[in-house]
Order: structure tokens, then sequence, then C-alpha cells
């Protein structure tokens, strides 16, 4: 395990470990509730949708151990090898150091801090160091100027130079300071430190990072793990805690490449040649996006990652040191989650802003991994929310079974994830808590619904603790209507189009299969769509009520127009039926809420040929008086009927252990469709079928009864239909 150079750890006890044991069974207990709801219990006319949701799983999970593998083998493997080398250089042989550090109006403690570490890490060096600071006031640089002598009297290890900002903000100071320190003629080999005025340095930090830039003459910059040290909001404190375990993971993960994500404003150090490069300076302060619908605007926070695109676009390799730490000092007032949402705002529009372009150098220049993970970082912005979405949508349907699942899976493998970020938390100042769970789960969905947002609204910035800078490219009058207007429905659209998958995935939709079954209609029947969608309950058929559901039914399909589609829909719940449903109307559409969710439920006899839906064609005597079973034949066809997302059971019924009753029959019918049907095992023959033809039957679940007596079809459709 890698050493960390002096990092303040909490207390050697066993709160940890117990945290970690109840993570432990936490994850086993969902694990076994998995198992106990076997693959029996999930609808299996669903498989599509399963295979779908899978396959995302597979990818995701996949994408997740690789990444974790790698991070594994760069902390353990890889970066102890470096550290070795590392150490063999005498100190007397690092390059010179100078730093750039912007401060604007910072409370005087924690200057204090910053720049007493500054001070104390300049005379762990053989030679001094240069010290630029830009701050608020010339009263400001007086006060930090104290705090440094108390440390370094007469700043033997320190040329201070201090200056003091135009009020253009945070860039313009780091770009004038750049500038200035390009005109000292500072030795080619220097190194430029590049750090927030809220950043601790912790005892160490230059002379264990300094060696890589002698090691790795290629390397044009390299980052540091972080520790939060955050006053005011333990709950802040904890998430913050959570984020920097994430990122020192992911950090890990691509630093193989010999490329990181971002190059941290909190505490980074440059090649000279590198940052008093004229481009780079120019990207710093001038760093701008053209998008298709804001226009061309300019970036407010992210210098960090400007400069990080800047090396990358200009093939510098990078560098993660995960063993040094530097802290960073943030103090909480008024609403947490204000702050919380604009810091994630904040984070992701950089991110947003960035990973766009860099994916446009290619991997020639970002490398392959680091490439793909660029794109990862667009495409995650919707996959985590399958999950919380499904869990809603199953709840607010009723779909308990389902929902535990989901939860149960949740309980499984999201303790598993923290469990790898443990040996993080064994490092820092926070323990892995049981807490980790919940603010892991809503900071993933959260920052999913913010990076929508900031997808869609790019050039609106705001930096909160920052003296509440903003930026935005809008414009005015019917311009900034326009533009307003076309981001919001670019969410909603977004939005819309998830809760449109969802619906697909759980069964209650199906886009594909209507677009397909609207191609077989007009084939068919030259009419693509229902004219009329009736709601039966409107009409008598009221689920759980213990009424004759089927009379109501038929009542209601006697009083539709005789011609033109129309799709009758059935509400969720039980349906009894106390008589067989018949189906005598040509052009119907009966459709159920989904399986398992509307459930015909026949209470009829056992009788020979009983089925609980009967479709056929009009007897003659139903519209000339005539009773004569014989001229039904001649009477004609029932045509295009549909049948859909509907479970049929039989009631079991006393002394009746070896029931006949069919599912669906087919008398003189053609072009029918059934699909998203399950037949339960009282059910004894499914679909019977006699003089029809033209039957597509898909996505069909049927449960074998116990006997021998059973079969699928009484009479199978001809191969060639």
């Amino acid at each position: 395990m890698i050493a960390l150079a002096n990092a303040r750890r909490h207390p050697g006890t066993i709160y940890p470990w117990l945290h970690l044991a109840l993570l432990i069974g936490l994850s086993v207990a969902a694990g076994w509730s998995l198992l106990w709801g076997r693959a029996e219990h999930i609808n299996l006319a669903q498989v599509s949708e399963i295979f779908v949701l899978g396959t995302i799983g597979i990818w995701r999970w996949s994408w997740f151990i690789l990444q974790t593998l790698r991070s594994r083998f760069y902390e353990h493997v890889l970066f102890p090898r470096m550290r070795r080398r590392a150490n063999a250089i005498p100190i007397e042989q690092l390059p010179p150091m100078c730093f750039l550090v912007p401060t604007y109006q910072e409370k005087g403690w924690i200057s204090e801090r910053v720049f007493r570490a500054i001070a104390q890490e300049a005379q762990t060096l053989a030679q001094p160091v240069t010290l630029l600071i830009t701050s608020s006031s010339e009263a400001e640089n007086q006060e930090i100027r104290a705090v440094l002598e108390t440390v370094d009297p007469g700043l033997q290890h320190i040329h201070l130079i201090q200056l003091v900002q135009t009020g253009e903000g945070k860039r313009k100071a780091m770009a004038d300071g750049l500038r200035v320190l390009a005109q000292l003629d500072l030795p080619p080999d220097t190194i430029v430190a590049l750090m927030d005025g809220d950043s601790e340095l912790t005892p160490g930090t230059l002379t264990r990072c300094l060696p890589f830039f002698r090691l790795y003459p290629k390397l044009g910059a390299l980052t540091t793990d972080e520790l939060p040290d955050v006053h005011g909001s333990f709950w802040f404190s904890e998430w913050f805690h959570l984020r920097m375990a994430q990122r020192h993971h992911h950090m890990c993960a691509v630093a193989p490449s010999h490329k990181v994500t971002c190059l941290t404003g909190r505490f980074s150090l440059f090649q000279s040649a590198a940052a008093f490069h004229l481009g780079f300076i120019h990207q710093l302060e001038n760093d701008t996006l053209e998008d298709w619908l804001w226009g061309k605007f300019k970036f407010l926070s992210g210098d960090d990652k400007s400069t990080w695109y800047w090396l990358l676009k200009h093939r510098y390799d990078m560098l993660y040191v995960p063993d040094v730490i530097v802290y960073s000092i943030e103090t909480i007032s008024g609403s947490l989650w204000q702050r919380a949402y604009q810091n994630m705002r904040r984070w992701y529009g950089n991110m947003l802003r960035n990973s766009g372009r860099a994916i446009a150098l290619g991997p020639q220049k970002t490398s392959w991994f680091v490439w793909f993970v660029l794109i990862d970082q667009k495409i995650s912005i919707w996959t985590p929310l399958l999950t919380p979405a499904f869990l809603l949508l199953c709840m607010s349907q009723g779909r308990w079974l389902a929902a535990a699942m989901i939860l149960s899976w949740l309980l499984l493998t999201r303790p598993l994830v923290l469990m790898l970020y443990f040996i993080h938390f064994r490092q820092r100042a926070s323990h892995l808590k049981l807490l980790h769970l919940p603010l892991l789960l809503i900071s993933q969905w959260s920052a999913c619904l913010v990076k929508i947002w900031t997808q869609t609204n790019l050039a609106q910035q705001r930096w909160s603790n920052r003296g509440n800078q903003q930026i935005s490219a809008e414009g005015k009058g019917i311009v900034r209507i326009v533009k307003l207007g076309t981001a919001r429905f670019l969410y909603l659209a977004g939005i819309t189009s998830l809760v449109v998958v969802l619906y697909a995935l759980t069964g209650d939709i199906h886009p594909w299969n209507d677009m397909v079954q609207s191609l077989w209609q007009r084939q068919l029947t030259g009419v693509p769509e229902p004219v009329m969608v009736v709601e039966a309950i409107a009409h008598g058929v009221v689920p759980n009520d213990g009424a004759d559901d089927a009379a109501a039914l038929m009542r209601l399909i006697q009083k539709l127009p005789v011609e033109g589609y129309v799709r009758v829909v059935l509400p969720p719940g039980e349906l009894d039926l106390w008589q067989p449903i018949e189906i005598s109307r040509s052009q119907t559409i009966l459709r159920g809420a989904g399986i398992d969710r509307t459930i015909l439920l026949a209470h009829l006899p056992p009788k020979p040929g009983m089925a609980l839906i009967q479709l056929r064609p009009p007897l003659p005597d139903e519209e000339h008086g005539v009773n004569m079973e014989g001229d039904r034949a001649h009477f004609g066809m029932l045509r295009s009927v549909e049948l859909s997302r509907l479970t049929l059971r039989q009631q079991s019924q006393p002394n009746s252990s070896n029931s006949s009753i069919r599912g669906i029959s087919l008398y003189q019918a053609e072009n029918i469709r059934l699909h998203h049907l399950r037949f339960e095992q009282s059910i004894q023959t499914a679909i019977a079928q006699e003089l029809s033809r033209q039957v597509k039957i898909e996505y069909v679940a049927i449960e074998a009864p116990q006997t021998p007596h059973y079969s699928v079809f009484l009479q199978a459709v001809p191969p060639n239909r």
C-alpha cells in the first residue's frame, strides 16, 4: 500500500471495520433476496426488454471492472516502481520551482494555512522558490507577506512578487501572473505551480513531485490527490470525501495511459516551457467555445480544463501522483443543497464544455483509453438513471416483486462499489460509513439530471463561491426567447425520450412493435391506425369489484361503430369473467395495461370447448333473426383482431382436478395478432383455432399445467400461414 505523506488520517478505531461489516451484510442480504426472486418470477413475455437491460448492465459493469483493474494496477504495481526511481534523485538535482497563487478576499485563517504551508515547503528545497501572489488589494498582500515572514524571516527561501488583481476574474489574474513570470528569465527547466488560494500543501509535496520532471522529459504537467477540509456542514464534508475517493479511483485508472482527465486548479505543476507559452496563456485567459445554439461564448470557470486541453492538444504527457495530498479548504454557509447544486453545475459544465473538443482531437493525442473515457462521460449522462426510473415506475404501477428485485440489486451492487473505495477511505480523515450509500446514490442520480440540464445550457455559467460571477450568451429580445426556448425544448425532449424508453423496456408500450403492426395492418387492411380509442373502465369494466366484467365489455363492443378500427383499453387489476368474452366485431383491438397488470380471472365451469375469449364472426341470427349454426360458415370471416398485454387465469373449481378450459378460441378468423400474453397453469389449452388463417403469435408465455392432456394448440396453424 502506498504510504501517504503525513496525511491526516482518522484515529485507528473499530468503527471503519464495523461500517464495512454492515455494508457486507447488507450486500449479502440483498444477494440472497435476489436468489429468492428466481428467474421463473420474471415475466418471460419481456425477454427482449430483459436482454436490452442486461446488455446495458454488462457493458456498464465491464467498463467499471476494467477501470478498477487499471486503478489497482497503477496504484499498487506501476506507480510504486516510479516512486522508487523518483526517490533516488537527490534534492540538489530537483528543478527550480515557482508558484502562481491567485487569491481573492479569502478568510484570514485560510490564507494563513495556505501560505504558511508554501513557506515551509520552500525550505525543503536546495534553492529559493519564486512566489507570485495576485490578490484583491495591497492590504491583503501585506497580510500574506506577514504570514510568510513568520515562517521564513527575511524571506531567504522565497523570491516574493505581489500583484493586485484588476477585478476581471481569476483567468485574467492567472494570465497576467504568467506573463510576469515569463519575463523573469527563469531557468528553462523551471516548474510552475498553479494553485488556488484555498489549497494547503502537505509536508513533502514538492520533494515528492518534482523528481518526476527529471525522470520523464516529455512530462508536461502532474497533479495530486486531494482531501477536502470542510467547515460548516458534516453532510457536505462526507459527500466531498466520497467524491474525492471516486476521483482518486478514476485518476489512477487513466494514469497508465500517461494522461489525466483534469489538471486540478487546486494544485498542479507544469513545465515552464508549456506554462509560459503564449498559446497556453491565451487559452487560459480567453478560452471560448463555438456552440450551434449559443454561438461563441467565453468560459468563466474551468481554468484547469483549459490548461489540460492545451497540453492534450500539444501531446504532452501528464501524471497523477496518488501518494501526495493537497487539502481543499471549503467553508459552507447558507443552503447546503444550493451550494451542492451550484458546485455540480460548475463541475459538470466544465467537463461537458471540454469533453467534446477533446474527443475531436482523436485517440492519437488523447490515448485510446482516455478517448473512450471521454466518450463514456457523454453516454453515462443517461444510463445511471435507468435503475431509479425503473424502481419508481414499478412502484407506481404496483409491481412490487419487480421493485423489490431492483432495490435488492441496488443494495447488492452499491455497497460493493463502496467497498472498492474502502482502501482509499482508510487513508483519509473520513472513514467509510453507511451514510455514504445514500450519498452515493443521490449524488449519482442527481448528477445525471444536472448534466442533462447543463448539456443543453452550456453557455449559462455561474461561480457562486467566487463572488457569484455569471456569464450567459442568451442574448436579448427575440434571440433570447428562441435560444432559451430551444434549450428548454431539448431538455424536455431528452427527458421525454428517456421516459418513452423506460415504458418500452417495461413492456407498457411497444413503439417498434406498434410501427411493425401499423405496417402489417396497412398491408392487410389499408387502415394504419385505430379511428377510436375507448377506455373500458368508463363503460362499466371496473377491476376488483367482483361484478361480471365480461358482460360489460361485450355491451361496450356491441355499441361500437360497425366499421373502422377501435382500440378498447382495459384497466389494470383483476377483471372477473362469469361468462366468456365473445368478440364478433372485425377491426377490434383489445389491449390490457400489461402482463400481470391486467388479469382476466375467469369463473367458468370446466366444460369441454369453453374458452375465456372466443373470436368468431357474427351469427346470422344476430342481424337477421335466424338461428342456424350451419349458416355461420357462409356468413364470412372475422378479420383484423388483436389481443395483447393480458394475463389469462381460470379460478380453481372445487372437485375439478382436470379442467378443460381454453384460453383463446379462434373460429373462422383471419389476420389475427396475439402478443404479450400469459396463460397460467389453470388454462388447459392456451390457443385453439379452427378454420382460421394468418394468425400471428408472439411474446406469449405459457405455464404448462401438471397434466398429460396439456396442449398449446388444439389445432396447429398451418406452417405456410
